[in-house]
């Protein structure tokens, strides 16, 4: 029989990205080839990739593809572990060896799939091999978190931005973004926005590429920017890291922004609804979309309500109330746009330099303080079952059950944090009417809709007089502050 044999070589983990374990695999291969009188046709590899991490195995892919297409008819590997960790797979590989008449070869010991006793060895040999994952990635999880919970650097990757290559020295220049970046989030403003701005300025991130909001989020929702440990525990089944993991200690690093702000930014950027309310602002072209709600009475006495969208006619810029069909909406109020936004422009413009409003936004709040307080007492009840499920004090069921009550109120707090921010965008924002007006000048969309909505939480408009041509009493305003 012409045996046409493929090489098939695997190492878990590349740390140098030289590729020497797989070509120690090959050279090993190939000598076992020889002895055998067995011809290579091709080499299969897969460099840095872990079977049991459950992440695309490409070259085994094709490997298998050829094998049932009869390209090859024998598979030579190093051990039975560097084909398959999963018993499934092992399956996979013994019925192609039915169908195919295919012949195994490893290193480290002869393997033959056609006989019963060959399938058990082998079946024995990958269910050790399983075992041994399962408790390598047991053994690194755990150590994992005790090098989170002593605030220890995690090691591997890029360096953080805002840090040197060491990761523990802060780099000023990319601290004060970092900075920059969370003040502008804090107020408000977007994602998309605050990149394309950058992008203009040619602020890169570490890897020397233009900032996406994808990454800017996790950057400003990390806690280590606050000099704070996080640990982010991931299932073999997860493809992505979650945005946020736990607090579980201060770190060897100093903070670039305080835990304050931390908390706040990462309640705000892990609320689902943000990119519904901030990152759809930005898409908006009209600055009172959804602000401005139609006041027509219905037929009740009660008015619309609906909110207002942008729609222009014969050109010119509209506020209407939508006549969407099957919705609750009138359709019977619209208002010039251009002309809108000047009044609710100057009237929120004018509001703000009263020395009353002023001195409000400026009385201390103690909500935030309290939230602060409630949400740290949360994170530590949930580090100390954590510690305690750890060291077996308590079962998994426990653990889980006492959990969960604890995560309920980290939740509701967290989304309580996020709104507690209002005031703080209008006291940056404030001062004499002239300053204010340059500033909503250079200010984009996203940034004045921020200060708008802050501000206010509705503008009802009433219908129009048909005896005016403009009439600014139609516009009622629901303050905030």
């Amino acid at each position: 029989m012409d045996i046409r044999a493929a090489i098939y070589c695997r190492i878990s983990q590349d740390r140098g990205g030289a590729g020497t374990g797989v070509a120690r695999q090959e050279d090993d291969c190939r000598a076992l080839c020889a002895r055998k009188g067995w011809d290579v046709i091709t080499v299969y590899t897969d460099n840095d990739v872990s079977a049991y991490s459950g992440a695309p195995r490409r070259a085994w892919q094709e490997l298998l593809t050829d094998i049932s297409h009869g390209t090859v008819n024998a598979v030579v590997c190093w051990h039975v572990d560097r084909l398959t960790r999963s018993p499934r797979e092992l399956e996979d590989v013994i019925d192609l060896a039915d169908r195919n008449g295919l012949e195994l070869a490893t290193v480290t010991g002869e393997v033959d799939l056609s006989t019963p006793t060959g399938r058990m060895v082998a079946r024995m040999l990958g269910a050790a091999a399983r075992h041994e994952a399962e408790h390598k990635a047991e053994r690194q999880q755990r150590q994992r978190r005790q090098a989170a919970e002593a605030g220890r650097i995690a090691g591997g990757g890029r360096r953080p931005f805002g840090y040197e290559d060491d990761r523990v020295t802060v780099r000023p220049s990319e601290a004060e973004i970092v900075r920059e970046g969370a003040r502008r989030v804090l107020a408000a403003e977007s994602l998309a926005s605050i990149c394309r701005d950058w992008q203009a300025r040619g602020i890169v991130t570490a890897a020397g590429i233009p900032w996406k909001p994808t990454g800017l989020r996790r950057m400003l929702a990390s806690a280590r920017i606050s000099g704070r440990r996080e640990h982010t525990p991931r299932g073999s089944w997860e493809r992505t890291r979650p945005l946020l993991g736990e607090i579980v200690a201060d770190a060897v690093w100093p903070g670039i922004i305080s835990d304050e702000d931390s908390d706040r930014l990462r309640a705000l950027l892990s609320d689902p609804e943000r990119r519904r309310k901030v990152e759809g602002d930005e898409r908006r072209s009209y600055l009172l979309s959804g602000i401005l709600r139609c006041g027509k009475p219905r037929a009740d006495g009660k008015p619309c309500g609906t909110g207002m969208v942008g729609r222009p006619r014969s050109g010119v810029p509209r506020y209407v109330c939508p006549n969407t069909p099957g919705a609750d909406s009138c359709g019977g109020t619209a208002a010039n746009a251009a002309r809108t936004d000047e009044h609710v422009r100057d009237m929120l413009l004018a509001a703000l330099e009263s020395e009353t409003l002023m001195e409000r936004l400026r009385e201390p709040d103690d909500t935030g303080s309290e939230l602060y307080e409630e949400i740290r007492v949360d994170e530590e009840e949930l580090e100390e079952l954590a510690s305690d499920f750890g060291h077996r004090k308590i079962t998994r069921k426990e653990w889980m059950t006492a959990r969960e009550p604890i995560e309920v109120r980290l939740e509701r707090n967290r989304a309580k944090l996020a709104n507690v921010s209002g005031s703080g965008i209008l006291l940056d924002f404030i001062g004499s009417f002239e300053d204010m007006a340059a500033r909503w000048e250079r200010m984009n969309h996203s940034q004045r809709r921020a200060i708008v909505t802050a501000a206010v939480r509705s503008i009802v408009v009433a219908p129009a007089d048909p005896r005016r041509r403009w009439d600014p009493d139609r516009f009622i305003f629901d303050w905030i502050a």
